[in-house]
């Protein structure tokens, strides 16, 4: 139903459009004073126009696609180096270790739902670095300087989704691409058709394409955007599973039907 979602919603745009030309020609009289032949450098444009700003933003959206995974690896492996160097270094306490992973984890997810700041994620971070140093302390040095660039991936991680979530992809170029469909649209409207049929087609194809597309680039620019429940709150949001499997792992791993999710939909 997720892939419908956007052509559902954008079906009464369209429907309206429809209707609004055809009360102008049946009901007030007006039978156009353009031919619609003559729209078609208009039409190219909004084409051209369309095509550059979703590749643009598919690029982010697939790179996007890729956070998830990588932050989830990227956790796990900092949980196997803490259980190495708790297992040569039995001061260290494994079980505190993964509680600190765990924290930060809930955080990133909680973070992601928009139900925490980014300040706090960084906060876990700086509670995650913490423990690397405990780790120095005890004379497990190599595995702290392992842990370390690991860290780093996670911020690294963290602050590209971050940039991704409040900057648009060019936003004059939107500022254009929505003259041109509003252009585009108010053309059709009074545009001249050879018969009455072309003009049932045609009308409500123009402003579905566009209408659709304008929509879809929207909802790609910002593929990190959720309901507080966990839902995607468009239609092109990445899935956050990887996230949601590994924190699963290590909540079995550290006794798991006691430790629940502070943010539910983990």
């Amino acid at each position: 139903m997720i892939k419908w979602r956007l052509m559902l919603t954008t079906l009464p745009f369209v429907a309206a459009i429809l209707a609004l030309k055809l009360v102008l020609q049946f009901v007030l009289g007006f039978q156009g004073i353009v031919d619609f032949s003559d729209v078609g450098v208009v039409l190219t444009a909004g084409v051209f126009l369309l095509g550059f700003l979703l590749a643009g933003t598919m690029a982010d959206y697939k790179e996007a696609e890729k956070l998830p995974a990588e932050l989830a690896s990227t956790l796990e492996t900092i949980e196997e180096i803490f259980v190495l160097a708790a297992t040569n270094r039995p001061a260290l306490d494994p079980g505190r270790l993964r509680r600190g992973l765990l924290d930060m984890t809930d955080t990133i997810k909680a973070w992601l739902l928009g139900r925490r700041p980014t300040s706090d994620v960084y906060d876990a971070m700086t509670g995650v670095n913490g423990l690397i140093q405990e780790l120095e302390r005890e004379g497990a040095g190599p595995y702290a300087s392992r842990a370390v660039p690991q860290l780093l991936a996670v911020r690294r991680s963290v602050s590209r989704i971050d940039v991704i979530r409040r900057t648009g992809f060019l936003p004059p170029a939107y500022a254009l691409l929505e003259v041109l469909i509003v252009m585009i649209i108010a053309l059709a409207l009074i545009a001249r058709f050879k018969s009455v049929a072309a003009e049932c087609l045609l009308v409500p194809f123009v402003a579905l394409i566009n209408i659709y597309m304008l929509r879809l680039i929207r909802d790609i620019d910002d593929p990190f955007d959720y309901e507080a429940d966990g839902r995607e709150h468009g239609s092109g949001e990445v899935m956050l599973f990887p996230l949601d499997e590994y924190r699963a792992r290590l909540a079995g791993r550290l006794g798991g039907g006691s430790l629940r999710s502070s943010s539910s939909g983990s």
